[in-house]
């Protein structure tokens, strides 16, 4: 009853969560879908008698679409069980609420023998924690912040009206001073100016 967590969530780059720490304690203090991960793997282990040897966490690099990106993550984490002659486990969301599963993920899991744990309300620190409601509020929260993309593009077209005059590399330091940021969080640079500039014109 030996086993290796595996506990992996989506970016936010509009929110600036871009990378998770590769310690699960510290990544469980990043992300509350790894907190919650953690803990509902940890409950799992207490009422089976399972021991968790160790704990694997990842990120995607895309916050709406399955990649390959998990694998290398994935990869460590079943070496990790083969060399201590462990199984993996993961919650399994997509199982429990019927949502499309990570294709990548999944069918490498098919080959190997892990343990699935079906998700449900957990308290956390005080809070429960409800993945579902949980995905459908982080769903309204990313919905209405793409909303908000012509408002953000009318805002920096409106400030580069003061700051025509000066080439690309100082038009987007001059953005970066007055606090304004890509519709995604990042940094302005004269690259993705220049492709701001050339989508919007």
């Amino acid at each position: 009853m030996r086993h290796v967590g595996f506990y992996w969530t989506r970016p936010v780059f509009w929110a600036g969560f871009r990378q998770l720490d590769p310690s699960p304690e510290i990544a469980a203090g990043q992300s509350r879908t790894i907190r919650y991960q953690r803990a509902l793997v940890r409950q799992w282990a207490g009422r089976v008698g399972a021991e968790i040897v160790e704990e694997v966490v990842a990120m995607e690099i895309a916050p709406d679409r399955a990649s390959p990106a998990l694998l290398g993550d994935l990869e460590r984490a079943l070496g990790i069980a083969a060399q201590k002659a462990a199984r993996l486990v993961l919650v399994d969301f997509a199982d429990a609420h019927g949502w499309r599963r990570h294709g990548p993920l999944w069918d490498r899991l098919a080959r190997e023998d892990h343990a699935l744990i079906s998700p449900e309300p957990l308290d956390l620190e005080g809070a429960v924690f409800d993945p579902v409601e949980h995905f459908r509020s982080w769903r309204r929260t990313c919905d209405a912040h793409i909303a908000t993309r012509p408002e953000h593009r009318a805002l920096i077209l409106a400030a580069l009206q003061d700051l025509e005059t000066l080439a690309l590399p100082a038009q987007a330091e001059a953005l970066n001073r007055a606090g304004f940021r890509t519709f995604t969080g990042r940094t302005w640079t004269a690259d993705n100016l220049r492709k701001f500039v050339r989508i919007t014109g």
